[in-house]
């Protein structure tokens, strides 16, 4: 029997199109059991033109959520999260963005856990050509932008 470490099976913090409500989250997130729960990361988040935002490091508060997938779809799950994110493994030359531990602050009881997340690779494509979103809300963002 081939035994995972809990550890290796961090739950996921989304911020985009990933969220209840996007395209993404009806592919990639809704069809597997799952827990999501209301929190922030540390970062500056930027809409692409491709019409998703692009993470990068930074001081700012990034709203999101916390996904926690079964343990039964978990390697099925986050197979395809990093198929979405085109990353393909710790420095691979083709990878879009990586995947990355940072601690997260759960909304409503402010405890921290450690999360996987996606940071966009190339930070100077994402400041040259994105839209800095400074309240660090994606879905507001994008609702402000249909009103």
């Amino acid at each position: 029997m081939n035994v995972t470490n809990q550890n290796d099976r961090l739950p996921v913090f989304v911020y985009g199109t990933l969220l209840a409500g996007f395209g993404n989250h009806r592919n990639y997130v809704k069809p597997y059991k799952h827990e999501a729960t209301l929190a922030t990361i540390q970062g500056q988040i930027y809409h692409l033109p491709a019409g998703y935002p692009g993470l990068l490091q930074g001081e700012q508060e990034v709203v999101g959520e916390i996904v926690t997938f079964a343990p039964d779809v978990y390697e099925q799950a986050l197979a395809g999260l990093d198929e979405l994110e085109t990353y393909y493994g710790e420095g691979d030359q083709r990878n879009e963005y990586e995947r990355i531990i940072v601690p997260a602050t759960m909304e409503g009881t402010g405890q921290v856990v450690n999360v996987y997340v996606y940071r966009y690779l190339d930070q100077e494509l994402v400041k040259q050509t994105g839209v800095h979103i400074p309240h660090g809300n994606w879905r507001r963002y994008m609702q402000e932008l249909s009103e």
